[in-house]
């Protein structure tokens, strides 16, 4: 499908400036003289933002169209991104003497890419619900999701590549803040505009988390996705420490770890999800598994071996379960609920990366092993609410 490729290729480029932080973050707040939680808080406000305002630009995609709201998503993500990046420079050189100052900044610019990319993931699913149905549905939400495992893949290694070749640890930031624009450009010029799916003064329809139709689905997302809320920005203290490595060559390290995980999340979905075919909630029972395995092979990895095998296996699950999810809700509403329950399932990863980051990092600083307990706990909490839930049987696509 057409449409779903201009969508991949546009959500790439907000995605690979997302990751691009993963393996620059734990050494820039060291460097600011940052702890490791004020670290967590700044995606954790981030993603506040980020599920305050999905829901909402979820149905403003019914009202504004699919294709103005990815717009305007990915130019105010690519604004704050800049904005980002000038703060964080400027406490490095200190020109912003204060670090809690500095912090405030950074927290407050990373608000502004909550708030604004929150537009640009709901009404990309929207957009794919409206175009598609059927298990072709689940392929091109398999394509659109995509974009987040080669996006995890290019922009880690991004980040390390610059760090490495001595550069600022902020510099891949700045790089990273013109890939959203250019996604803009992309839906601007190619993506076909769609009729909205309400009639002429309709309003758009409001859900909620607790609909009896989606709340099982939204429990086991909310238990997929914390897994790499947690990881993904606690792994690099964990290489630090575990390896005894400097700041570089933790970037280093923790960025090919994360961009293996991303080759792994990219081929499950470009390849895998598109072979299989398999309805969405028969995908999320084969990767759920594999994200629950990948965790527990972190909790006492010994080998940079031992690390790369279990980011493969994270990669793998939850590039199964991330387009399953986000299929799977689609068909417990009707069409012209898709905006409504895009955006909140949009939300999804932002409540766990609310929790994620900061819980993920605070436990860290008790004991390194308990991130990844405690994860191991949540998903097999979620594989039971998969496996036995009611509602989980009635969930499937029209052929």
């Amino acid at each position: 499908m057409k449409s779903a490729w201009i969508l991949f290729a546009a959500m790439f480029c907000a995605n690979m400036g997302h990751s691009v932080l993963a393996p620059v973050l734990p050494p820039l707040t060291r460097e600011l003289g940052l702890s490791a939680l004020q670290g967590g808080l700044i995606l954790t406000c981030s993603s506040i933002v980020w599920v305050v305002f999905c829901p909402w630009w979820g149905r403003r995609s019914d009202d504004l169209g699919r294709k103005r709201v990815i717009i305007i998503g990915l130019a105010g993500y690519g604004l704050g991104a800049v904005i980002f990046a000038v703060f964080a420079q400027g406490g490095l050189d200190g020109v912003i003497a204060n670090a809690t100052l500095v912090w405030l900044l950074l927290v407050g610019s990373r608000m502004i890419v909550g708030g604004m990319y929150a537009a640009a993931a709901p009404a990309a699913q929207a957009y794919i619900a409206d175009v598609s149905t059927g298990q072709q549905r689940t392929a091109a939400m398999g394509v659109v999701s995509a974009s987040n495992g080669l996006g995890g893949m290019l922009g880690p290694a991004l980040g390390a590549l610059v760090v490495s070749l001595g550069m600022s640890v902020v510099a891949p930031i700045f790089m990273s803040s013109l890939m959203p624009l250019l996604g803009m450009l992309l839906v601007w010029r190619l993506l076909p505009a769609i009729r909205s799916p309400l009639k002429q003064g309709e309003r758009a329809p409001k859900l909620n988390v607790l609909d009896g139709r989606l709340l099982p689905l939204m429990i086991i997302g909310f238990c997929a996705m914390l897994v790499p809320a947690v990881v993904t920005f606690t792994l690099g203290y964990l290489v630090q420490d575990r390896f005894g490595l400097d700041a570089i060559e933790t970037a280093s390290q923790t960025g090919l770890a994360v961009t293996v995980s991303g080759a792994a999340l990219f081929f499950a979905q470009i390849v895998l999800v598109q072979v299989l075919r398999l309805p969405p909630l028969k995908l999320l029972r084969l990767g759920m598994p594999l994200v629950l395995g990948s965790v527990l092979l972190l909790v006492a990895v010994a080998s940079p071996l031992q690390l790369m095998l279990s980011m493969v296996l994270m990669g793998v699950g939850v590039g199964m379960a991330f387009p399953a999810f986000r299929s799977a809700v689609t068909f417990a509403v009707e069409p012209h609920e898709q905006g409504a329950v895009a955006g909140l399932a949009s939300a999804m990863p932002g409540y766990s990366y609310i929790v994620g980051p900061a819980l993920g990092t605070a436990l860290y600083g008790l004991a390194p092993f308990l991130p990844f307990l405690l994860t191991s706990v949540i998903i097999v909490a979620g594989i039971g609410v998969l496996f036995l839930h009611p509602r989980t049987r009635a969930v499937q696509p029209a052929i």
